[in-house]
């Protein structure tokens, strides 16, 4: 069995899912400043009601940025550490690897947003006022992914992931340890 952990994007989504890429069972819950208590407790619950255990799992596919700092490195410290009694296979994808269409718009904060324009550009933070004009000079009129809606009342934001999808396509990467990934600074006060 494998597992597919998200707690990047809201709600949180784990999901059980076998050789064949069949999913098997998945639970989703609002995550958002709770990774460390609610993260091993709801893995523990989906593994529990499928009757499995940790040493069932082969592979852990996990999302591991762009999200908020402790939520990125509690997430990777369950994910670490779990694999460190299992000792199996990890993979990582991006938040941005959930989506097959772009633009791609991930709140970063109150002030900026996350943004990939297509496949082949870099993902960039901007400045909210920047990207609503952005935005407007391209002609875009929706866009994918997670945004703060009141700042983006003319443009429609699709926020449906297709889990089913994506797991098809997930290629193992077969790492022992991963490591959170950043593309700003924390900013720890």
């Amino acid at each position: 069995m494998n597992l597919f952990i998200d707690t990047i994007s809201s709600p949180a989504n784990i999901t059980l899912f076998d050789w064949n890429r069949d999913i098997k069972d998945s639970i989703k819950w609002d995550i958002k400043w709770n990774e460390s208590s609610t993260l091993i407790p709801q893995i523990d619950s989906l593994l529990k009601n499928n009757d499995l255990d940790y040493s069932s799992i082969e592979n852990i596919v996990v999302v591991n940025w762009p999200g908020s700092f402790t939520g990125i490195r509690t997430t990777i410290l369950a994910v670490n550490s779990i694999n460190y009694i299992i000792n199996k296979n990890i993979s990582c994808l991006s938040y941005f690897e959930l989506y097959k269409n772009y633009p791609i718009i991930k709140a970063s904060s109150k002030r900026d947003h996350f943004v990939q324009f297509n496949k082949n550009s870099k993902i960039e933070i901007i400045p909210n006022k920047e990207l609503l004009l952005l935005l407007k000079e391209k002609s875009i009129e929706k866009a994918y992914g997670e945004a703060n809606k009141d700042l983006f009342e003319d443009i429609e934001i699709l926020e449906n992931i297709d889990y089913i999808s994506i797991i098809k396509d997930i290629k193992f990467q077969n790492l022992k340890q991963i490591e959170a990934l950043y593309i700003k600074k924390p900013n720890i006060s």
